[in-house]
């Protein structure tokens, strides 16, 4: 093996570690309230997304972007609790595991006593994953999307078509579209 590929294959093997690191840091965090009954936690594999990619939609278009877009899903993780919480807290130790790890804010919005934060981990011009983090007095939210190629548009309608709570923020979506 030459200089060239060795280095190559070095810097390669960083970047996945570094990758799975973070995806470990985000699990460790989930899995550190996931017995504690008083937060709701959902986990939702992968396969789920496939199949529900695979569902027949009204139209050609939406066929499409659902079979595109969500069947590339390969985890949806959700952490709440809206009682008996410090969700100041916990919202800035949520952030301090996405920090200097190669995500970028999508966008952030204070509302009222709460804070809510999105915030993205892009290659090859895809969204790989989706970390949204809201955290207020008495409140604390975390979402963690994984994938290949996510499609904000696609979720964002998902969102709204099953009446799944957490999306709001990003109706500027279907502004941007013209939808």
């Amino acid at each position: 093996m030459n200089m060239k590929k060795l280095v190559l294959t070095m810097v390669m093997a960083v970047f996945a570690v570094g990758a799975k690191a973070q995806t470990d840091a985000i699990s460790k965090y989930f899995s550190k309230y996931v017995s504690d009954t008083s937060f709701m936690h959902v986990n939702f594999s992968g396969k789920m997304f496939q199949m529900i990619s695979r569902l027949e939609m009204d139209n050609a278009e939406e066929q499409k972007m659902m079979e595109e877009s969500l069947g590339k899903i390969k985890r949806v993780q959700v952490l709440g609790k809206d009682k008996n919480v410090d969700g100041r807290k916990m919202y800035a130790e949520a952030i301090k595991l996405v920090e200097g790890k190669g995500f970028e804010e999508l966008m952030s919005v204070r509302e009222d006593d709460k804070d809510i934060r999105f915030l993205i981990k892009e290659s090859n011009n895809k969204i790989d994953e989706l970390f949204m983090v809201m955290g207020g007095k008495n409140e604390f939210g975390l979402l963690s999307i994984v994938g290949d190629g996510i499609d904000l548009n696609a979720l964002y309608k998902l969102s709204k078509k099953i009446g799944m709570d957490g999306f709001e923020e990003l109706e500027f979506l279907d502004q941007r579209k013209g939808n």
